[in-house]
């Protein structure tokens, strides 16, 4: 049988002649074109793709801003509506106002309970605290640089929920004379730790206090302990946690003081430097004084913990840092 070649063959035959002993091969008429061919031919698309890539890109850049501000001033929105059905409905439960001043933030943490709590009570509420705010700002600069810590205040009042929210993390523990403004205040602000103290002086003893606490130098000695020792002027009717803990900062803004039948802060200003004189010579107490134009403050501030010891006077308080002494402590208060 007649053999032909592809070249002898007409353009439209695909199929060689099959020799002996050889398979019949289909060939493709169509061939892929060289290298050099196709990056030639994709070089005006490469080129308007250089050109005009930043534009989308920068177009991209935009969508997600615009989404991103849209969601924040959605979120926004929201809260507004919120805060205004909280203003003309105050009487939704503690848990509601929360979540309202906290807002749904998705992956951002809301705001902490106890600060939640403070913004609510304090924009809803035309009663301040007593203190200034340029006394204020010496405690937070306290609490700023040592907290979260363990934080001692002596009084409970409208600015305790301010105390523990400038605390937050640590312990803030408030010790009050009046057993029924506890339970208003608990009622109020659940969160609050609270506990009951019984004071056995009054303002009127103020004076012959501290001539005793001088003639008895020994017996009133801070090398002494709390509950161990036989001074007048040491508070032994404290919680346990009161002893059992190292105070890191401590405010006396109680007990009252103003009329002569109150307790006075006596007892309160000697316990808190021995407490403070108590603690290892690495540590140290921040003192909070308030009240400091009026003579038992003024007086015993400075005779138990002592002028040298005072850092800073705001207003009406003063700011002492004493260090501890450990069990070396000296069995004088100022020396």
């Amino acid at each position: 049988m007649e053999r032909r070649t592809l070249h002898e063959s007409s353009p439209d035959l695909l199929l060689h002649t099959r020799p002996q002993g050889a398979r019949v091969r289909k060939t493709l008429s169509l061939m892929p074109l060289p290298l050099h061919q196709t990056m030639a031919a994709l070089a005006p698309l490469r080129e308007r793709i250089c050109k005009f890539w930043p534009l989308v890109i920068l177009f991209l850049i935009a969508v997600l801003c615009f989404a991103q501000i849209d969601l924040s001033m959605l979120g926004r929105a929201s809260l507004a509506c919120d805060v205004r059905k909280l203003i003309h409905d105050p009487s939704g439960s503690e848990d509601d106002h929360l979540h309202i001043l906290a807002g749904n933030t998705g992956d951002k943490k809301p705001l902490p309970h106890p600060v939640a709590i403070a913004l609510l009570h304090y924009a809803t509420t035309i009663i301040t605290p007593q203190q200034t705010r340029a006394e204020i700002t010496v405690t937070l600069n306290i609490l700023k640089r040592r907290g979260p810590c363990n934080f001692l205040v002596y009084g409970l009042g409208h600015d305790s929920p301010l105390w523990e929210a400038l605390n937050y993390g640590g312990l803030t523990v408030f010790l009050e004379e009046d057993p029924k403004w506890i339970e208003e205040m608990r009622k109020a602000h659940p969160s609050l730790q609270a506990h009951h103290v019984k004071y056995s002086t009054m303002l009127s003893q103020a004076d012959g206090l501290l001539a005793y606490a001088r003639e008895n130098r020994e017996i009133c000695s801070p090398k002494h302990d709390l509950l161990r020792s036989d001074c007048k002027l040491a508070l032994k009717s404290l919680p346990p946690l009161a002893y059992d803990i190292k105070w890191d900062v401590i405010m006396i803004d109680a007990p009252r003081g103003y009329f002569p039948e109150a307790p006075g802060r006596m007892s309160a200003i000697y316990t808190s430097a021995v407490m403070a004189m108590a603690r290892e010579k690495t540590e140290s107490t921040d003192i909070l004084l308030h009240d400091v134009e009026r003579h038992v403050e003024n007086t015993w501030g400075n005779e138990f913990l002592c002028s040298k010891n005072r850092l800073e006077g705001v207003g009406k308080l003063w700011h002492f840092q004493l260090s501890g002494e450990g069990q070396d402590r000296s069995a004088q208060f100022c020396h």
